[in-house]
């Protein structure tokens, strides 16, 4: 028997209860588990609570059908449904923009900025194919932009010049 048939059993047969109280009668279970299954069973209408001064108390009716039926009486055949609901999602147009500036960029030679507003309309786009295309498309910007060079004798430590 799952734990909110349980919860909803003893709530039926013991009204009036507080959380704490139902959760201490309920040894077998964590307290917490109890005191959130109390509240999920009032989120799905199978129990109700009253205020009553500082503390609620919970009423509910004994479950329809048979006790030892388990978690559910209905039975989800989950091969009938995509693990990943198939949702065509419209390309954002904010995000074509960037993409063409990206490109104009590129073409100027400017391209570590095409790579970083690529980066911008990778964290923009949902869609998954046009998000891969963007990280390819970026990746050949980083791979065309000149490797910044460090130069060897402009800095020193302690700001002391070499050759002095």
């Amino acid at each position: 028997m799952s734990l909110l048939k349980d919860i909803q059993i003893f709530i039926a047969e013991n009204p009036g209860l507080t959380n704490k109280q139902i959760a201490a009668s309920m040894p077998q279970y964590d307290v917490h588990a109890v005191q959130r299954g109390v509240c999920h069973l009032v989120k799905l209408n199978s129990a109700t609570r009253q205020h009553n001064g500082k503390c609620y108390q919970y009423f509910a009716k004994a479950p329809g059908g048979e006790v030892g039926e388990g978690r559910s009486a209905l039975k989800i055949n989950r091969a009938d449904k995509p693990a990943v609901p198939e949702q065509e999602e419209a390309l954002n147009p904010a995000v074509t923009t960037m993409m063409d500036k990206a490109q104009g960029l590129f073409e100027k030679g400017l391209y570590q900025r095409a790579a970083t507003v690529l980066m911008d309309a990778f964290n923009r786009s949902k869609n998954e194919e046009q998000r891969m295309k963007i990280l390819i498309e970026r990746q050949r910007c980083l791979s065309m932009a000149p490797k910044v060079k460090a130069p060897s004798d402009a800095w020193c430590l302690a700001g002391r010049a070499r050759n002095v």
